[in-house]
């Protein structure tokens, strides 16, 4: 049913505000909501945002379909609107994104409601004026008294390319070609925003991304390696993102079993086998800033290495741009007393952690050199990613003296 009366109206006003307030584009009031009267009438315990950008591969394999088939199934349980699940969906064959709330109608079936219907833009979905407009217009039309943030995509971490041909840039959510580095995917975000925020992509879980989103999030979960196209599993984690408080380790374990026993019907033996793969994280951003101030001393007095072959580097093909944040600071580290205080730190700072011993057959992961987070080396890509990385808050609070 359309907004009605007074409703529809204050709506309209708050939409306008919020995007007056930020840099957004004129297009942006040009929003088309379709929502029951009672939809930001109470306030519920949690609401989770999927920020879900599909135009691109994963998309075009149907992969996005499937995860949101495992969110359907996963809010059959709920009833009562006491947890909300918001979905931001740009599908691969469609020109307008949506923003929809999947909720149960009683029965145990599902009902996705189209809450906002955006204008088609040319690749806005990985700007910082649509994310941080569908931020806002999920926490007006789905009010709560905390929030969550899935990040569904492909991505390329903490640098702008993962090879040295820049023409492959992904940083995060790629749309039709177009991406958002992670400085930008952070100014999306407000601050004190989400107690958690899973990233669901490629590369996330590095100490840069982590860093960077500090100030928006209690927690961020993510992998410091490519993941597999099918991404978590919805079906079990939603559940645990709606406790009383999130059991965020519970979906952290979740996602590392459910690919450690990785099987399914449709697949050979040997696509069984490659899909046993997983590398996951959970940080507490609350230890971040410490941690900085303690790198940043190492890397004063830090020795160079003459070479990071002997380093776990987790990328899989060659240049290797990304190496364990853990074993890499320790090797470049000159004070044992500094050492020892990283040390002490980094383990409070990752609340989980969890790989298997190798991914898709192509990549060794050596559980004693895996820390939960990678790290960008400057010198061993080319000058268009070195120059991103040192415009990135770690670099300059962490390393740059």
């Amino acid at each position: 049913m359309r907004l009605s009366g007074l409703y529809a109206f204050l709506v309209a006003i708050l939409l306008a505000s919020l995007a007056a307030c930020s840099d957004s584009n004129s297009e942006l009031l040009e929003v088309i909501i379709d929502s029951d009267d009672d939809t930001a009438s109470s306030l519920s315990k949690r609401t989770v945002l999927v920020y879900m950008v599909a135009t691109n591969s994963l998309g075009s394999n149907g992969f996005d379909i499937e995860d949101i088939g495992e969110m359907q199934e996963a809010m059959s349980g709920y009833t009562d609107g006491e947890c909300r699940l918001l979905l931001y969906h740009l599908n691969y064959s469609s020109a307008y994104p949506t923003l929809t709330e999947i909720r149960n109608d009683g029965d145990g079936s599902f009902i996705t409601d189209t809450l906002v219907t955006y204008p088609s833009t040319a690749q806005a979905s990985v700007t910082a004026t649509r994310m941080r407009q569908v931020i806002a217009d999920a926490k007006a039309l789905a009010p709560a008294n905390d929030y969550g943030l899935i990040i569904w995509s492909h991505a390329t971490g903490s640098v702008r390319s993962i090879t040295k041909a820049v023409a492959s840039i992904r940083d995060y959510g790629e749309d039709n070609g177009a991406t958002m580095p992670i400085d930008s995917l952070a100014a999306a975000i407000p601050d004190n925003t989400f107690s958690f925020i899973y990233a669901d992509a490629c590369y996330l879980g590095a100490i840069e991304v982590a860093y960077q989103l500090r100030n928006k999030t209690d927690y961020f979960i993510g992998s410091p390696t490519e993941i597999p196209a099918y991404g978590m599993p919805y079906d079990q984690n939603i559940p645990c993102f709606f406790e009383d408080e999130p059991d965020l380790e519970q979906a952290c374990i979740n996602t590392y079993t459910y690919y450690s026993q990785f099987y399914r019907d449709d697949l050979t033996q040997a696509e069984n086998e490659a899909y046993r793969s997983i590398t996951i994280a959970m940080v507490d951003c609350s230890r971040l800033s410490e941690l900085a101030t303690v790198c940043r001393s190492i890397h004063a007095t830090a020795q160079a290495l003459t070479s990071t072959d002997q380093l776990q580097h987790y990328h899989l093909y060659y240049p290797h741009i990304y190496f364990d944040f853990k074993q890499y600071t320790q090797a470049i580290s000159t004070d044992s007393s500094l050492s020892q205080q990283f040390n002490e730190l980094l383990e409070q700072t990752i609340v989980y952690k969890a790989c298997t011993e190798s991914l898709f057959g192509l990549l060794t992961i050596d559980e004693d050199n895996f820390s939960g987070l990678s790290t960008y080396i400057i010198g061993e890509s080319d000058a268009t990613n070195d120059a991103f990385y040192k415009t990135l808050d770690w670099y300059n609070d962490a390393i740059a003296q």
